[in-house]
This record gives structure tokens, sequence and C-alpha cells, in this order.
């Protein structure tokens, strides 16, 4: 592999990595063989001095060490908290398989990998996640409901909420089963595949 990767970092944030347009037209220089790999970032903002150090070693992991696309960035955006918890990354790359006729095929994979964060308002690293009134995560209150599990297990704790704008509060939510948590036994860590389809949308309250 080595030098013949072919990558493009984005180290921009907003629309690039957010917007479903935008996120497809990124999808579609690895589905159109231009690139091996595209990594930009899924969230508001994107704060250059916490995000460049992770970028340098997800670089390093993959063009020194050989790593698969998606293991790289789980050792390098996975193991430092404070640039996956400034903004979720987006990772668009390229897979070969062999299928059942012993053949190769190119498949391309495109994943969030985010912090989950309660107390920030990012649960299961979701700031997208809205209240059935439709207020945005920045006006409602997230904390954990019940027994707070920890250790691999930690994913399962369930949710509530409170509704800064309509006063709603919900209890007992489970994580959707579309969330992953990841390989990295650091706390926290999860991904799920991008764009969300509308019934994923749907589980986190969007209703367009």
């Amino acid at each position: 592999m080595g030098p013949c990767v072919r990558g493009l970092v984005v180290c921009a944030c907003g629309s690039t990595g957010r917007v479903p347009e935008s996120i497809n037209s990124l999808k579609r220089l690895v589905e159109l063989d231009i690139f091996d790999f595209v990594l930009s970032f899924a969230g508001v903002s994107t704060i250059d001095t916490l995000v460049v150090p992770a970028i340098n070693r997800f670089i390093e992991n993959v063009f020194v060490y050989d790593m698969k696309f998606w293991t790289a960035l789980e050792q390098s955006f996975g193991e430092d908290r404070h640039a996956l918890n400034s903004s979720p990354v987006m990772l668009s790359f390229a897979e070969t398989h062999i299928d059942t006729e012993n053949k190769r095929q190119r498949v391309v994979d495109t994943r969030v990998l985010a912090y989950s964060n309660f107390k920030d308002g990012r649960p299961w690293g979701l700031d997208i996640y809205r209240c059935s009134c439709g207020a945005p995560a920045h006006n409602m209150i997230f904390h954990p409901d019940g027994k707070q599990l920890h250790g691999k297990q930690w994913i399962l704790t369930k949710m509530k909420y409170e509704c800064l704008q309509c006063g709603t509060v919900r209890r007992h939510i489970p994580c959707p089963s579309w969330i992953k948590k990841t390989d990295t036994e650091n706390f926290g860590r999860v991904s799920y595949q991008w764009p969300l389809s509308l019934s994923q949308r749907q589980d986190i309250g969007i209703t367009h």
C-alpha cells in the first residue's frame, strides 16, 4: 500500500462533512476511485490546534505503518479525547473484499467516529439530536438515566433529557441500535454510517 495510497484530508467544518449533499460529493471522490480515502469533520466547528496532531497521527498510521484506514482513525482520533470531543470525524474509504467467486471487489464505506458526551449536548456523539418539538441539542439537557454502566457495557446506559424550549422530559431512552461502540478500549467512542438514513434521523428526533 504505502505510497500508492491516495488520500484527501479536508480540515473544514460546518456543511462540509455535515450536510448530506456535501457528504455524498466527498463519497463520490472515493467511489469514482479518485481517492482511496477522504477525511473530513462533521461538527459545527473545527479547531485546528486540537485536530491537527490527530490528523498527523492518522496520516502516519496509514502511510508509515500501513494500517487499514478505519483502524488508523481509531488509533489516532479514537485515542485523542480532546480532538474527538471538539468535532466528530467523517471517513469515507475503500476496502478490497473477496466475493464468493474469489474475485476482488472495491467496497466503499463511510462512517463517523464521535465522542459521546451527555454534559456537552452530544448523546452518543450526536450533536444533531432534537426534541419532539424540534428544539436542537443545545437547547436540551442530557443525563444518564438509571444505572450508569461502565466498561464494555457503557453504551447500554439509558438516557433522559429535558427540553429547555418546551419543557418536555423523556426518560429511559436506549442508544439506537445503529450506533456502535468502537473496538478501542477508550470510554465514549462510537461510530455510525454517514450520512444518516431517514429512519435513523427520525430515531433522534429529526423530522425533515
